[in-house]
C-alpha cells in the first residue's frame, strides 16, 4: 500500500467533529468534499485524504499556533469510543498502553504505533507511515497528550520521571509546550515516543472490571483494520531492537530471510504485507539504523568506530558517509554539535 493507498484508507468522521465546534465549518471543510452533516454522522468514514486536508485547513485557521495544544486536552475522556473503555478498566498500567497502541491507528491509519522496551524504559513510539509534512506536530503530539494525561488521571503517576521525544527541531511556540506537557519534551530526537520506567507497567488499576475489559477489548477488535499488517511491522521492528541491542561486537546486518525466518512468515509474505503499509524492509532497515546511531552516538563512551560496528558497517568510514547522508554531518561533528 502506497502512499495514494494510505490516503484512501478510512477513518472515523467523527475525528473532525470536535474542531468543527472551534472554526467556521465552510472553512473548515474547503476542498475536502465533507459537509458538516458527514461529521455528525456517528457511521460515516472519511478517507486519510481528506483528514489531512481538514487539518490543513485548521492549521491555516488557527489564531494561535498551539491551539491542537490545548484541544487536544478535551479529548481523553469521550473520544475513542470502546477504547476509552479499555483505558480505564484495564488491568494494569502496561495492557491500557499495549491496548492504546494496538487499536489507536484505526482512527489514524497514517501512524503505526508500537511498544518497545529497552534496559529500564518502556517507549510508545509513534511512527509515521506517510509524510505528514506541516500537520505531523498536531498528529504526533495529540496523541501524546492522551497518554499523558492517561498515566496522570489513572494511576497518578510522578510525570517528572516521564520524558516526550520528538524527531523534528521545535516547533515555533515550543516555549508554551510547559502549558500542556507535565513532563521533559525534548526535540530532534532520535524517534516521537513517550518514555516511562518500565516498572511501571506492572502498576495495578484500581478501576479495573474484568467483565467491562473483555467487553471493550471484543468491542475494539471488532473494528481493528490491517491488524495483520501491523502486527507485522512491530514484530519486525521489535526483531530489529533485539539484534541490535548488544554493542559489545561487530555483526552483520539481518537479511531479509533471517527476519521472515524469525517471524515465521515467507519472504514473499512479510513483503507483501510491508508492501500494504507502504513501506519495505529496507526503508525499515534504514530508519532503525538512522535512529540506533543516534542512540549510541549519544553515549560519548562510545568510540565512532564501536558504533559503525555494532550497526553492522565493517567500515568506519562508510558509516560516516551514510551517517553525513543522514544527517548532513560526520558523527564526529554531530557530537561536537551536540555537545
Amino acid at each position: 500500500m502506497d502512499r495514494a493507498a494510505i490516503e484512501e484508507l478510512l477513518m472515523p468522521a467523527t475525528y473532525g467533529r470536535h474542531l468543527a465546534r472551534l472554526f467556521a465549518p465552510e472553512r473548515l471543510l474547503a476542498g475536502t468534499g465533507l459537509t458538516v452533516a458527514d461529521l455528525n454522522d456517528a457511521d460515516r468514514r472519511i478517507s486519510v485524504r481528506q483528514a489531512l486536508q481538514y487539518i490543513r485547513n485548521t492549521l491555516a485557521l488557527a489564531p494561535q499556533p498551539d491551539w491542537y495544544l490545548a484541544w487536544a486536552g478535551t479529548l481523553s475522556d469521550h473520544f475513542h469510543g470502546p477504547l476509552s473503555v479499555a483505558l480505564m478498566s484495564a488491568p494494569t498500567l502496561g495492557d491500557g498502553l499495549d491496548a492504546f497502541l494496538k487499536y489507536f491507528p484505526v482512527r489514524i491509519p497514517y501512524l503505526h504505533l508500537q511498544g518497545r522496551r529497552d534496559r529500564s524504559l518502556f517507549f510508545a513510539e509513534l511512527c509515521p507511515l506517510i509524510d505528514l509534512a506541516a500537520s505531523k506536530p498536531l498528529l504526533i503530539e495529540t496523541p501524546l497528550i492522551i497518554l499523558q494525561q492517561y498515566l496522570d488521571t489513572v494511576y497518578a503517576v510522578d510525570l517528572s520521571n516521564v520524558s516526550i521525544e520528538l524527531d523534528y527541531p521545535p516547533t515555533p511556540h515550543a516555549a508554551h509546550y510547559s502549558r500542556y506537557f507535565k513532563c521533559p519534551v525534548h526535540f530532534d530526537a532520535p524517534r516521537n515516543a513517550l518514555v516511562l520506567p518500565a516498572a511501571w507497567r506492572e502498576l495495578r488499576n484500581l478501576g479495573y472490571l474484568e467483565s467491562t475489559w473483555s467487553h471493550a477489548l471484543t468491542q475494539c477488535e471488532a473494528t481493528m483494520s490491517s491488524s495483520r499488517e501491523r502486527t507485522t511491522l512491530g514484530q519486525l521492528r521489535n526483531y530489529l531492537c533485539r539484534a541490535f541491542e548488544v554493542i559489545d561486537r561487530p555483526r552483520a546486518l539481518p537479511t531479509l530471510n533471517e527476519v521472515a525466518a524469525d517471524l515465521h512468515l515467507s519472504q514473499r509474505t512479510l513483503i507483501r504485507r510491508l508492501r500494504r503499509l507502504g513501506t519495505t524492509y529496507q526503508k525499515i532497515m534504514d530508519e532503525f539504523l538512522r535512529t540506533r546511531a543516534l542512540e549510541l552516538l549519544a553515549n560519548d563512551r562510545t568510540k565512532v568506530k564501536e558504533v559503525a560496528a555494532a550497526l553492522g558497517f565493517s567500515n568506519p568510514a562508510n558509516f560516516g558517509k551514510t551517517f553525513k547522508r543522514w544527517y548532513g554531518a560526520s558523527p564526529a561533528n554531530y557530537r561536537a554539535k551536540r555537545a
